[in-house]
C-alpha cells in the first residue's frame, strides 16, 4: 500500500519532530498510530531513521552559510527535519519501530483519490516524437496522476508540482505517480531538484532513488539494470533486487549500477557525467500572467495594488463597523505590513476572481502563537459556481484539530478543504500560496496546491458534500477579494483574523513552482515570465 501526499508529509514533520527533539506527546501518539497501522508507513519511519544517521556527516557540511536574517528561513529549515537533526533520538525509539513491523500490518490507511489530480506539467521540448499512445503533445500539457509517458526521440521536460524537474531523452518511458514521485521503466532522466522538493523519488525496478536537494542522472534498461550518477549534492540509492539491503549515500561524481546480479560501479563514469553536465536548450512554454500586488508600504496610509488585473487596484481598509479605516501598520516581512487585530478587515475589486478559471493567491502572513480558534479568516472570495454550491472560498489556518493540524494552511470550499501539515501559528512569518482551480465543468474536480515557504504542501483534497442550502450566492461579494473577514450569509457575524498579511499577489493563473519561489525570495516573477506576460491595457 502506496502512501499518499498528505500521509508522506505527516510523517516527515512527525520524524522530524522526533529527530530534533521537538515531538510532544500527542504527535508521539500520533507516530506511534500511524506505525501501528500502516506498513507503509512503518518502512518510512525506519528509513527515516537510518537516513538520519547515515546523512548527520554530509548535513553538518551544508551547515556551513552565513547566519540568515532574524525569522528567515534557510535551506536547512525547508529540509525533511531529520536531514538536519539529531540521529541519537531515533536510535532510542526504532527499538519500538522495528517491533512494530515483527507484529505485522494493521488496518492500512486509504489512499487519497487522485485520479484526476494534476501533478506536473511538459514545460519543455526539443525535437520531441511521441509514441502514439503517449499523450504528452506540447508543452505546457497539463499531466495526471497514473500517466504513462512514453517518448520515441528528442527531448522532454517534465516539473512536477513538487518544484522537481526530469528531462527525458528518448527513448524514455515513465510513469508518473505523485508531485512527489515518478517511475523510470526504460530510458534516460536527468533530475534537478531544488531545495523545496529534497525527498522527491523516482523508482525503477532494481532501485529507489530519493533525493537529498541535488543533480542526478538515471540511465536504465527494463530488464538489465540501473546506473544512477550524481552530479552535485547527494541522494539516497535503495536496492529492490540482488540481495542487498541498506540504502547508499551517492555524493558529488559518484555513481553505481544496480542489477539482478547486485551493485557494481559505473563503467566510462565521467564520460557519462559530462553528457548532461550542460542544460539543454529546449523550446519552453512561458504562459502569460497578469496579477496584482499590494505591498502595504504607502505612506499615506493606502494601499494601492500595482499591476494588470485590477481594475480598482485601491484596498480599502475598514473598521470594525464597516467605516473607513487608516488600518494599523507594523513592520512586515518586507516594509510595512497589515495589522488584524480581529475586527479589522480589507477588501479590493479584482475583475474575473470568482470564476472557474485558474488562479493564484500569494502573501506572508504572520499568525500569533496564541491566535483564537475563531480568528482564522486571512484571505476570501465569494462565488457564483454551481458546483461550489456558491460558497465563497476561504484560505486561513486550520482550527479544526480532529481533522489535521492545527494551524495549518487550509482553504475551504463548496463544502470541501485542502489541509497542510505546517503550523501557520507560530509567531513567525510564512509564505503562502495557494493556487486554485475550480473549473466551470460540473464533473471536473477541483484542485488545489497550496505552498508554504514554497514547499508543496498538500496537492490532495478532501471534497464535501453540499447541503440543499450550500449558499446565498450573493452577487456583491463576486470579484471582490477580502482580507481578515469571513464571507456567510450572515455577514456581520463577526468572525475575522487575528495577525499580519503582507506582500499580497493575485495571480489570473496557477503559478508554477519556481515562480512562487521567485515571490517568497525576491517578491517579483521571474524575468521570463514578465516578459511573456502582457503589457497593462
Amino acid at each position: 500500500m502506496r502512501l499518499s501526499d498528505r500521509e508522506i508529509l505527516e510523517l516527515n514533520e512527525l520524524c522530524g519532530a522526533l529527530a530534533d527533539g521537538r515531538a510532544t506527546e500527542a504527535q508521539r501518539r500520533q507516530l506511534e498510530s500511524l506505525l501501528r497501522d500502516s506498513e507503509a508507513a512503518r518502512r518510512f519511519y525506519v528509513r527515516a531513521a537510518a537516513q538520519s544517521a547515515s546523512l548527520h556527516a554530509y548535513a553538518a557540511e551544508m551547515q556551513a552559510d552565513a547566519p540568515l536574517e532574524p525569522g528567515r528561513r534557510g535551506v536547512r529549515d525547508r529540509l525533511p527535519a531529520w536531514v538536519g537533526g539529531a540521529a541519537l533520538p531515533f536510535a532510542a525509539v526504532l527499538v519500538a519501530g522495528a517491533y512494530l513491523m515483527i507484529r505485522g500490518p494493521g488496518a492500512a490507511p486509504k489512499p487519497a483519490d487522485g485520479g484526476a489530480e494534476v501533478v506536473a506539467r511538459l514545460t519543455g521540448a526539443k525535437d520531441a516524437v511521441w509514441v502514439a499512445r503517449g499523450t504528452a503533445t506540447a508543452p505546457g500539457t497539463s499531466l495526471r496522476r497514473g500517466q504513462q509517458l512514453e517518448l520515441k526521440s528528442g527531448y522532454a521536460e517534465v516539473t512536477f508540482d513538487s518544484g522537481a524537474r526530469l528531462l527525458l531523452e528518448g527513448a524514455t518511458a515513465l510513469d508518473l505517480g505523485s508531485a512527489w514521485e515518478a517511475t523510470l521503466r526504460r530510458g534516460t532522466v536527468k533530475a534537478e531538484v531544488p531545495p523545496e522538493a529534497i525527498g522527491f523519488r523516482i523508482a525503477h525496478r532494481f532501485v529507489d532513488v530519493v533525493d537529498l536537494g541535488t543533480e542526478f542522472t538515471l540511465f536504465a534498461d527494463a530488464d538489465r539494470g540501473a546506473e544512477v550518477l550524481v552530479n552535485r549534492g547527494a541522494v539516497e540509492a535503495a536496492p529492490r533486487e540482488g540481495g542487498e539491503a541498506d540504502s547508499i549515500l551517492l555524493r558529488e561524481r559518484e555513481g553505481r549500477r544496480f542489477g539482478a546480479d547486485g551493485i557494481s560501479e559505473v563503467a566510462d563514469r565521467a564520460r557519462k557525467l559530462e553528457r548532461f553536465a550542460d542544460l539543454m536548450p529546449l523550446e519552453r512554454f512561458v504562459p502569460g500572467v497578469r496579477l496584482v500586488h499590494w505591498s502595504f508600504d504607502e505612506p499615506d496610509g493606502a494601499a494601492r495594488g500595482e499591476g494588470a488585473l485590477a481594475v480598482e487596484p485601491w484596498l480599502r481598509l475598514l473598521g470594525p463597523d464597516g467605516a473607513g479605516d487608516a488600518g494599523s501598520r507594523v513592520r512586515g516581512r518586507r516594509g510595512q505590513a497589515l495589522h488584524f487585530d480581529g475586527r479589522r478587515y480589507a477588501k479590493a475589486a479584482v475583475p474575473g476572481l470568482s470564476g472557474g478559471q485558474p488562479r493564484t493567491v500569494a502573501f506572508w502572513v504572520r499568525v500569533p502563537e496564541d491566535a483564537p480558534p475563531a480568528d482564522t479568516w486571512m484571505v476570501a472570495w465569494g462565488t457564483q459556481l454551481p458546483k461550489l454550491g456558491r460558497r465563497p472560498v476561504h484560505i486561513g489556518w486550520n482550527r479544526r484539530p480532529g481533522e489535521g493540524a492545527l494551524g495549518a494552511l487550509r482553504t475551504d470550499f463548496g463544502g470541501g478543504h485542502a489541509l497542510g501539515t505546517t503550523s501557520l501559528r507560530d509567531g513567525q512569518w510564512h509564505h503562502v500560496a495557494v493556487c486554485f482551480t475550480a473549473g466551470e465543468e460540473a464533473g471536473l474536480p477541483v484542485e488545489v496546491k497550496q505552498y508554504v515557504d514554497g514547499r508543496l504542501e498538500s496537492s490532495t483534497i478532501v471534497r464535501g458534500v453540499l447541503s440543499p442550502r450550500a449558499g446565498t450566492g450573493d452577487a456583491t461579494l463576486s470579484d471582490v477579494l477580502w482580507l481578515g473577514y469571513r464571507l456567510t450569509g450572515n455577514r456581520q457575524e463577526g468572525r475575522r483574523f487575528l495577525g499580519q498579511i503582507d506582500e499580497l499577489f493575485v495571480a489570473d493563473r496557477a503559478l508554477q513552482p519556481h515562480e512562487i519561489v521567485a515571490l517568497m525570495r525576491e517578491n517579483r516573477l521571474p524575468a521570463a515570465t514578465l516578459a511573456a506576460a502582457p503589457s497593462r491595457p
